[in-house]
């Protein structure tokens, strides 16, 4: 049973980044005239975690039962509506607990750079945009939140607008995601054009009859899956991603792959599961079809890279493709009648989701670490910078084999529900597929032991003899998200839990 509350008690840790965004170009003022380093930085860093304590007090009972909240007093289907579960509220924790690793990492990071009141503001909108996308009840608000996310990245991507690489990227970024918006906003125009309504509870009433005509619903879910699927990085809409990477500073690089295109395949899996029921719309298959291309393409591009970044961007895209995978499981499994497979599958894809985030932002943030201090991103030049930098060196060695899948890492738990949930269908379309992902993962594998081989095993090389570790603000992030990728691995029954929560509430299980 869904609750209704105050409509403030929901929206206080968006309230709070708000706020903290309009004020802090204020304080890098007084910052600049006062000459006081890090206060912008310190600020933002004090917004996110004031956010981040007020989303762990929301209720207890929104977790087991979901709880609404309309603007103004008008309910669905006219209103703006606000909708927090357990899927929004997991999300919603992942977008402020890494955001607060980051903007605590960017103080010292970016202490060099010109603008911080610019970027600080940014980072805190881009948080917030993420997080209305999460708890958004309808389209309109969910569209209106995702286009603060996407303008906020955009202008973090350029940040470093005196040099020409972030200037195309931005660029390239922008009409990319500006063209998947207007395919997603099609879609949601065609929803409203047939149902009189955004609000994704109404649509779902209005969808799971009988008489709606299937081929308008596949048209439909196809534009939103293309729209959001561009900011999502799935192939063949993820062009932009290896671009912006290793254009954009390194902590926004982990925003991007941590959080980001987390934020867009959560909006497919929203719409696409609350509206277009699986045991009407057989978009399982599509799912599935397009993990595999996903993963195969991007595992390729990544084997040729030699920029770390450039590599870390492929990889990103490559893990996109298992979390798709245990959608497709999850909406194929339904259709079928394997109801466990179903839930395993999307409690895989939650859980991956999760661990990638971690040890996706863990990985960008490290390789920053060295490339400021080797002043390159070329892997080779890279050799054995992980000795001359012990704790960012055993951070990023924990980041690759997480996304190797090693036990008892995040990574192995959420790559082996994903697998298990596959094989457990007991079909052979799904047992095919499920193979192809398996040989997927040993092949991005190689790939990670040889970045980690390169790095961190192989003797000093001449650009590491020369670097030292860097400052403890910028440690302690990596060593907590380490932590963390260690905690989820030894012992992921509470977040699985979770997880099944969201599972059941999302999914239209009998």
């Amino acid at each position: 049973m869904v609750i209704e509350v105050d409509l403030v008690t929901v929206l206080r840790p968006l309230i709070a980044l708000i706020t903290f965004s309009v004020v802090a170009p204020l304080l890098g003022y007084i910052e600049g005239k006062l000459k006081l380093k890090r206060l912008t930085g310190a600020f933002a860093t004090l917004g996110l975690l004031i956010a981040l304590l007020l989303s762990i007090d929301m209720p207890k009972a929104l977790l087991t039962e979901g709880a609404v909240a309309s603007l103004s007093g008008f309910g669905p289907p006219l209103g703006v509506e606000i909708r927090v579960d357990a899927l929004s509220i997991f999300m919603v924790l992942l977008f402020l607990g890494l955001g607060l690793l980051v903007s605590l990492y960017s103080i010292k990071y970016m202490e060099h750079d010109t603008g911080l009141d610019r970027y600080y503001t940014m980072l805190l909108l881009l948080v917030a945009g993420m997080i209305g996308v999460a708890i958004a009840g309808d389209f309109f608000t969910l569209f209106v939140f995702w286009e603060l996310m996407s303008v906020s990245s955009y202008s973090l991507v350029a940040f470093r607008k005196y040099r020409w690489e972030p200037i195309e990227a931005g660029f390239k970024y922008l009409v990319m995601s500006s063209l998947g918006s207007l395919m997603a906003l099609l879609g949601m125009a065609l929803l409203y054009g047939y149902a009189g309504t955004l609000n994704f509870h109404a649509l779902s009433m209005i969808f799971s009859t009988s008489s709606v005509d299937p081929f308008y619903g596949y048209i439909t879910l196809t534009l939103i899956f293309v729209g959001f699927g561009v900011t999502a990085s799935i192939v063949p809409f993820h062009t932009w991603l290896p671009d912006a990477h290793p254009a954009a500073p390194s902590p926004i690089s982990a925003m991007l792959s941590g959080l980001v295109i987390k934020a867009a395949i959560y909006a497919i899996a929203r719409s696409a599961y609350t509206i277009f029921n699986p045991l009407i719309f057989n978009y399982g298959v599509l799912f599935t079809v397009f993990a595999v291309v996903t993963t195969t393409v991007a595992n390729i591009m990544a084997l040729l890279q030699r920029d770390v970044k450039r590599l870390l961007a492929f990889s990103s895209t490559v893990n996109i493709g298992f979390i798709l995978f245990g959608l497709g499981v999850a909406a194929y499994g339904l259709r079928i009648g394997a109801i466990a497979a179903s839930l395993m599958g999307f409690i895989g894809a939650l859980m991956h989701l999760l661990s990638h985030a971690i040890g996706k932002g863990l990985l960008f943030l490290a390789a920053g670490s060295f490339i400021t201090r080797a002043k390159t991103r070329n892997i080779y030049d890279l050799q054995g910078i992980g000795r001359a930098m012990p704790w960012t060196g055993a951070s990023f060695s924990i980041g690759l084999l997480s996304l190797s899948g090693a036990p008892p890492l995040a990574g192995f738990v959420s790559k082996l529900l994903l697998l298990m949930s596959g094989y457990s269908v007991g079909d052979a379309f799904m047992n095919v597929v499920t193979s192809l992902m398996l040989v997927n993962s040993v092949f991005a594998a190689a790939y990670y032991l040889r970045l980690l081989q390169v790095c961190v095993i192989r003797p000093k090389g001449i650009r590491a003899e020369t670097s030292k570790e860097v400052s403890a603000l910028i440690v302690v992030p990596l060593v907590l998200l380490m932590i963390a990728l260690v905690a989820i691995g030894c012992y992921p029954w509470p977040l699985i839990e979770v997880a099944q929560k969201a599972a059941s509430i999302l999914l239209p299980l009998p």
